[in-house]
């Protein structure tokens, strides 16, 4: 297992264990820094449960490399290729801690025979379902082109209009990955307050990392909604484990035309 903060295209396993359900769930990262952030809300959530973590910054790395909005094809196969490993291990449910592999899990659900969900899928459901006027943090403009396709397309489901706000810096994920956290979070809070400022309904911040802002979010008693994939994404993932139902429907399914566009 790398660092935390660790550029260098590693892969690593990390098994933990949580107390009263008896199953097991799958966790794909492409930063080892969402791990025990997983493990910290696991614990709370889910008691019981087995985590089993794979770790691919070769995932990051080769997003990185393309253009905003392209998911490589390198990547939807290694998605799909480690999403089969975990149901070989015997995940009942697994979960992508990446913001920018929507369509890579989308790909994958075809492959493996389980429940197989984008971790902030669920607080995309409630800004849709509960708000119009979405404000977006965004720590990286890579994030854009990925939020905007996943609420756009919730929102044509539900048939509803929906006006999307994006606010922050893109020095922010410099910050993160040079391990200056206090950097970061400093630009995600001002970036809060600023879309607070702009008249919207809720404030969306859909970036798996950003969760660990999570306590200082709710200390602040802001007079609006503040939606992170941390406790809301959790309760979910109990509830998929307690009910087996639900999680086949994240992410937009591509067409081959589209795919071959990525590769």
């Amino acid at each position: 297992m790398v660092g935390q903060n660790d550029e260098s295209p590693g892969r690593g396993r990390h098994n933990g264990t949580s107390g009263k359900i008896d199953r097991k769930v799958g966790f794909l990262h492409t930063t080892s820094s969402t791990i025990p952030m997983v493990d910290k809300y696991m614990k709370v959530h889910v008691p019981g449960a087995s985590s089993v973590h794979i770790y691919d910054g070769r995932v990051r790395l080769e997003n990185f490399r393309s253009p905003a909005g392209v998911t490589p094809r390198c990547n939807l196969l290694r998605w799909a290729n480690l999403a089969d490993d975990l149901e070989r291990e015997g995940c009942q449910l697994i979960v992508s801690c990446c913001s920018l592999m929507p369509r890579a899990t989308a790909f994958a659900q075809a492959v493996v025979s389980v429940p197989f969900i984008q971790l902030d899928g669920v607080i995309l459901d409630e800004a849709v379902q509960k708000y119009q006027r979405i404000g977006i943090v965004t720590t990286t403009e890579r994030t854009i082109p990925f939020v905007k396709e996943e609420l756009e397309r919730r929102a044509a489901a539900f048939c509803k209009p929906i006006e999307l706000v994006f606010g922050g810096d893109s020095h922010a994920i410099d910050y993160f990955y040079a391990g200056e956290l206090e950097k970061h979070d400093q630009i995600v809070l001002d970036s809060v307050f600023a879309l607070a400022s702009k008249g919207v309904d809720c404030v969306l911040m859909g970036q798996i990392p950003l969760a660990l802002l999570e306590d200082r979010l709710d200390g602040m008693a802001l007079d609006l909604p503040l939606l992170c994939a941390g406790n809301r994404a959790f309760e979910y993932v109990r509830l998929l484990l307690e009910t087996g139902t639900g999680a086949k429907e994240t992410g937009a399914v591509l067409t081959n035309q589209e795919q071959r566009a990525e590769s």
